[in-house]
Order: structure tokens, then C-alpha cells, then sequence
């Protein structure tokens, strides 16, 4: 998703820009941007591949598309999974601790916190991307311990699979 910010491949659109230009044989190391499946936002909208309007129109697509990916992060989390908001770190330790947060490790805060990272990476963001993942394999913890009724009914075995589920521990270890 990063690679839309700078263009599109005509051929395949879901393909990167080195994924797109790997059958090329124009293109090499040296030469990134000589793949003719590759179009930059400036060939497609003004047909200019050089000068001083394909740039300013090539950093306003790289912008509109960083703001929309970060948009659209902030929308779905703000209207789907108000808890999939941060990076989760300090409330996995207060729940490690004992104190039970209802929904904050649920399938959307699962769901939603998982593609809003990909946005929020994606959007060139200056974000850490280890603490939500983090929050993240805690939600897939506490998602797969209902799957056994020794764990799905008592609050202190669901934290230590979360926990050793997050740190690929085992529960002798915690």
C-alpha cells in the first residue's frame, strides 16, 4: 500500500512497484523507475513523466494518499473499535495485573487495530509498529482461549495465554 502513494501498475493494480516490474527487462537495480508497467501519479494525470509539474503533481498524490490512509485509520477506529486507539502497551499491563477490561481485547479491537496498522504504516506515519502488534497477539490470546472451557471461564487463565500467546512463552515460564 506504501507504493501507491508514488504510483500505480497498469498491468496488475494490486502489485507494488517491484513486484510490477519484476518480468521487465528494462528494468534493473539502477534503474527503478524505467519499468514501463509502472506509471507515476504525474503519467497518468498530466501525461508528464519529468519536470516541474509531474513533481508538485507526484507530491500532491503522495500527500492525498498518506492523509486518506491515515483518515480512514482514525474513521474506523473512532466508529468501530474505540479501544483499538494507541498502542495498547500500558492497558495490557493493567490487565496483566488483574483489572478486567471488558471488550478491549475482543474480535474487533482484533479486527480493526489489524487494519488500521497496515493504514497507519502504509500512510508514512511516525509510528512504532511492535507495541499495537503486541496488543494484537494479547487479542488473538484471549479470542482462542474461549475455544477451551478451562480457559474461557476463568479471567487469570485467559491472561496467562494472552501473555504467553504475546511472548511465545510457556505458562510455566510466566
Amino acid at each position: 500500500m506504501a507504493d501507491l502513494k508514488e504510483g500505480i501498475c497498469m498491468n496488475k493494480f494490486w502489485f507494488n512497484h517491484e513486484q510490477c516490474c519484476w518480468d521487465s527487462n528494462f528494468a534493473t537495480f539502477d534503474e527503478r523507475d524505467k519499468c514501463p508497467q509502472w506509471n507515476t501519479w504525474a503519467d497518468l494525470i498530466i501525461g508528464q513523466a519529468e519536470g516541474p509539474g509531474s513533481y508538485i503533481m507526484n507530491y500532491i498524490m503522495y500527500i492525498f494518499w498518506a492523509l486518506s490512509f491515515a483518515f480512514l485509520a482514525v474513521c474506523l477506529v473512532k466508529v468501530f473499535a474505540p479501544y483499538a486507539c494507541g498502542s495498547g502497551i500500558p492497558e495490557i499491563k493493567t490487565i496483566l495485573s488483574g483489572f478486567i477490561i471488558r471488550g478491549y481485547l475482543g474480535k474487533w479491537t482484533l479486527m480493526i487495530k489489524t487494519v488500521t496498522l497496515v493504514l497507519a504504516v502504509a500512510s508514512g506515519l511516525s509510528l512504532g509498529k511492535e507495541g499495537p502488534l503486541v496488543h494484537v497477539a494479547c487479542c488473538c490470546g484471549n479470542i482462542f482461549s474461549y475455544l477451551f472451557p478451562k480457559y474461557s471461564t476463568n479471567e487469570a487463565k485467559k491472561r496467562e495465554v494472552s501473555l504467553a500467546y504475546t511472548y511465545k512463552l510457556q505458562n510455566g515460564c510466566i
